[in-house]
């Protein structure tokens, strides 16, 4: 009898709790090696993606997938409170992800059904390797650097209390410094460095012959020590600038990599968004995009930044909405992103929240902007001609089970319809 292939690939959902005893409430039983590779890994620490349980695990927030060892859990967005569909909710994903600026690569297309288990995390390892490809049909960059030591022959300079400390028993030694012109470049060990740790990832067979294949036209270059500090280091120019996409990728794969040093057979590779970030990512692109096609004079700025609180010696808070509507660098609204799904009343925090953004942005109203059928709640602060009002704005973002813009874009038009009538 044909021994069954073991499933490696675990699709569960944002706040969702699985167990291995029974049933749990998405109707999915945690398979309990799966269940040992995550507790494994969390051992003491606190992580922000999921939370062990007695006998199971329950996700955050946290969107995409974690690779330990052989097994990848890949964590999706719940788009429909009551509807668990992991193929609707993984192309769901993968599109949010493509328009917000995540991911680069196309998404399968409408005759492409179904999308195959571990895509998130073989996407970005896929990305990679396309930025690698053409690096290396332009040729690696080359460039000078200075080494020391000790040769057989002199060239370059002599170092002359060096070669007195190590070399006064070997007259045919000499230490010198000299300069040599090669691949030894920083960038070009890094993009070495990623693939050999994709060798080291459960991913399909096509693209790990991909990474093998592109390994094999590299020269042997030494390892490289890699941190936030020193990515942040980098600095590209002329030569270089064709690296950028690739090393931005690599910094995500390698920052996220942890290897096993002890045994070796679960190294970790946990590639995992907000979805409140992807969620604020993606409305602020999409109506961008909505206010742009309505062709008026109206600004649509993300991340604006105003000092809230300054203190006696020094110290400063700064508030920072998602996004904000202006007309003649005016706010009109501001919107705040929530994935959050809510009846009517919001939380007071985020109430507080757009009161304190009101007042300090002088705007004429605030949204809070959930996903959500379509609909909005208008509401008021006291005083509603100094403060301002804020309602709440419920954005459908799915529509048969895919991703749609059409909710915003009636969003944007109803915005600027207020704008243009009190102008």
């Amino acid at each position: 009898m044909e021994e069954k292939k073991e499933n490696t690939v675990f699709q569960a959902f944002e706040h969702a709790s699985y167990n291995i005893r029974n049933e749990g409430r998405e109707g999915k039983i945690l398979p309990e090696k799966i269940f040992d590779a995550l507790k494994m890994y969390a051992g003491e620490k606190d992580l922000p993606w999921y939370t062990l349980t007695a006998n199971g695990v329950r996700f955050n927030q946290y969107v995409g997938a974690i690779q330990i060892g052989k097994y990848c859990i890949e964590v999706l967005p719940k788009i429909d409170r009551y509807k668990k569909d992991e193929q609707s909710a993984q192309k769901v994903l993968i599109d949010m992800l493509r328009q917000s600026g995540y991911i680069s690569v196309k998404t399968p297309t409408e005759s492409d059904l179904r999308l195959k288990q571990n895509f998130i995390l073989e996407t970005y390892v896929e990305m990679f390797l396309n930025e690698t490809r053409q690096i290396l049909h332009r040729g690696l960059v080359k460039y000078y650097h200075r080494e020391e030591g000790n040769n057989n022959s002199l060239k370059g300079s002599l170092v002359f209390n060096q070669q007195i400390r190590k070399n006064n028993i070997h007259a045919e030694r000499f230490y010198v410094r000299f300069s040599i012109y090669d691949r030894e470049h920083p960038l070009n060990r890094i993009l070495y460095k990623t693939l050999l740790m994709i060798g080291n990832l459960s991913i399909s067979q096509e693209i790990m012959a991909n990474a093998k294949a592109q390994l094999c036209l590299f020269p042997d270059l030494k390892d490289i020590t890699i941190s936030s500090d020193f990515f942040n280091r980098i600095r590209y120019n002329r030569k270089t600038e064709a690296y950028k996409k690739a090393i931005d990728i690599a910094r995500l794969l390698l920052l996220n990599y942890h290897p096993d040093l002890s045994y070796g057979r679960n190294n970790v590779l946990a590639l995992m968004f907000d979805m409140n970030d992807v969620w604020e990512s993606w409305f602020t692109q999409r109506i961008k995009i909505a206010v742009r096609k309505l062709d008026i004079d109206v600004q649509v700025r993300a991340q604006a930044k105003k000092i809230f609180w300054y203190g006696d010696t020094g110290e400063r808070v700064r508030q920072k909405p998602d996004i904000i509507i202006e007309t003649d660098d005016k706010p009109q609204y501001i919107l705040d992103t929530k994935w959050k799904i809510i009846s009517n009343r919001p939380s007071e925090d985020d109430i507080r929240q757009m009161f304190a953004y009101n007042r300090l942005f002088c705007a004429r109203q605030a949204f809070l902007v959930y996903p959500g059928e379509s609909r909005i709640i208008s509401g008021e602060f006291y005083e509603k001609d100094e403060n301002g009002a804020c309602g709440l704005s419920f954005i459908p973002f799915i529509h048969n089970g895919r991703l749609t813009s059409q909710g915003v874009n009636e969003f944007a038009e109803s915005l600027i319809s207020i704008i243009e009538f009190t102008a």
